[in-house]
């Protein structure tokens, strides 16, 4: 936090690099568009609000305008931006900012579509493939641990690894939960804990009673990373809509204001919203807090 020339800014910087807080470079690069979108909006406005209809105290405009508007704006580009992101900027000229918005919220939902069914494809093959490969019986007949006898059941390997937790050759031990019972932890747990190692159809009690890995459990915990990898990457791309969506909400609300002269007199807010690009990759945005 800076304060120079009577004002307080605040940055957020997304991306590589910081951005000093000067008069300077707050600069915003997105400054509302003069095309004929915009200039049309204007006409109609000064046919429906006439010269001099207005008093002067209250034809003030934003520090953002590029454009003389008429402090008319009604608040539904706020609405608007709740709906779609960047809308909001965009029906009030500021296409630039509001084409930037909404193409962020297109690759968003689009990378977490194709993310989130991937994931959910991946899911299904790793659930095919445990089906195939480990088995509830053979877990209980090979069982390694020392206190499961031939002939057990599963009260019996409950109970020894209730009495043998966290001690002797296979700690860790983790109630059987059923496929009925609870889907994804039946899955999650016989390909993460020893405890269900005996269960895969490649484990040998013959050749090394202790080993703690086969080739089929290994390539299972694999295929599940792959799934949870690519239903992490779709929440992530969630998130960058809301993002999105927030930062479009609160921008335009600024805007808005500004717009409206409702510091009074014509004035313009004391808060205002800064932003610019950084290259390919990132942004800046700094808040601004004007005070006398």
């Amino acid at each position: 936090m800076r304060v120079f020339f009577g004002s307080i800014a605040l940055a957020l910087t997304m991306g590589v690099g910081a951005w000093p807080l000067d008069a300077a470079r707050a600069a915003d690069s997105f400054s509302p568009a003069t095309s004929s979108f915009a200039t049309s909006r204007l006409a109609a406005r000064s046919e429906i609000v006439p010269a001099g209809a207005v008093p002067a105290a209250f034809t003030g405009y934003s520090a953002y305008e590029d454009a003389a508007v008429p402090e008319t704006q009604s608040y539904w580009p706020v609405l608007y931006s709740t709906l779609v992101p960047g809308m909001g900027e965009l029906t009030m000229g500021y296409e630039k900012r509001g084409i930037a918005l909404m193409a962020a919220e297109i690759v968003a939902w689009s990378g977490y579509y194709v993310n989130h069914n991937d994931g959910l494809d991946e899911r299904d093959a790793y659930e095919a493939f445990a089906d195939e490969h480990w088995d509830f019986d053979k877990w209980i007949d090979d069982h390694p641990a020392t206190c499961v006898l031939p002939g057990a059941t599963l009260e019996d390997v409950e109970a020894c690894g209730r009495a043998s937790s966290g001690s002797g050759a296979w700690p860790g031990y983790i109630p059987y939960v059923s496929k009925e019972e609870d889907k994804q932890h039946y899955y999650e747990n016989i390909g993460k804990y020893d405890w269900y190692i005996s269960g895969w159809a490649d484990w040998d009690p013959a050749q090394n009673p202790y080993a703690h890995q086969t080739d089929l459990r290994t390539e299972y915990r694999a295929m599940r990373a792959e799934s949870n990898n690519s239903l992490d990457d779709a929440t992530a791309y969630l998130w960058l809509s809301v993002a999105a969506r927030a930062f479009s909400i609160a921008e335009t609300a600024i805007l808005v204001h500004n717009r409206r002269g409702d510091g009074g007199g014509g004035q313009v807010s004391p808060v205002s919203l800064r932003a610019r690009p950084r290259g390919y990759s990132g942004g800046e945005v700094a808040l601004e807090v004007r005070f006398k």
